[in-house]
C-alpha cells in the first residue's frame, strides 16, 4: 500500500505548471552522477521546451502542490533511433535529491505512463534505455513489468538495459 506521501504525489503536463512552478523545477538539483547520466533540471527543462510538441511530451510531479520532479517522453522523428515508429521513449526521470530513496520514483514512474496513455492515446509501446549500474532504475523498471531485450549494449555513456513494455491488449 502506498504511504500518505505517494498519495500526494500528482502528475501533470509542463504546460499547465505556471512560470513559478516551471522555475522552482529548474532549481531543483539530482546527484552528481545522475546530472552526468540523465542531465540537470534545467537541462530536461530547456529539451522539452525546445522541441516539437507533438514530439515531445514534458510532465511534472508535484508533492503537496510543490514541483519534486520530472520527466520527458519523446516519439519518432526526436526519439532514439533504436525505437521502433508506433513508440514513445522516456528520458530523464527525476525526482529531486532530498526526496530521493523514498520510492517516489516508482510512483513517479506509474503516474508518467498514466498520463502518457491519456495524452498521446495511440502509442502502442513504451520504449527506454538505462544504465546497467542503475539499480534504482533498473528496479523500477522491472517492478512495472518492462521486459528487458536482452544483452547489455554499449551506449553514449557506457553500458546500458533496453526495456520496453506494450500497451495493446
Amino acid at each position: 500500500m502506498k504511504s500518505d506521501t505517494h498519495a500526494d504525489l500528482k502528475v501533470r503536463n509542463l504546460t499547465l505548471l505556471s512560470e513559478s512552478e516551471l522555475g522552482t523545477l529548474a532549481t531543483l538539483e539530482v546527484t552528481n552522477w545522475q546530472e552526468i547520466k540523465g542531465g540537470s533540471f534545467k537541462e530536461s527543462l530547456d529539451a522539452w521546451q525546445s522541441g516539437p510538441s507533438e514530439q515531445i511530451l514534458g510532465l511534472g510531479f508535484l508533492l503537496k502542490n510543490n514541483p519534486v520532479g520530472m520527466t520527458l517522453f519523446k516519439r519518432p522523428p526526436l526519439s532514439p533511433s533504436w525505437a521502433c515508429a508506433n513508440a514513445a521513449t522516456i528520458h530523464g526521470l527525476k525526482i529531486s535529491l532530498p526526496l530521493q530513496g523514498r520510492r517516489l520514483g516508482h510512483s513517479a514512474f506509474e503516474l508518467a505512463v498514466g498520463q502518457l496513455k491519456k495524452e498521446w492515446p495511440e502509442i502502442a509501446t513504451l520504449m527506454l534505455a538505462v544504465d546497467a549500474d542503475n539499480a534504482s532504475a533498473l528496479a523500477v523498471y522491472r517492478g512495472f513489468g518492462m521486459i528487458d531485450s536482452g544483452p547489455v549494449f554499449e551506449g553514449p555513456d557506457g553500458a546500458e538495459h533496453r526495456f520496453e513494455i506494450s500497451f495493446l491488449p
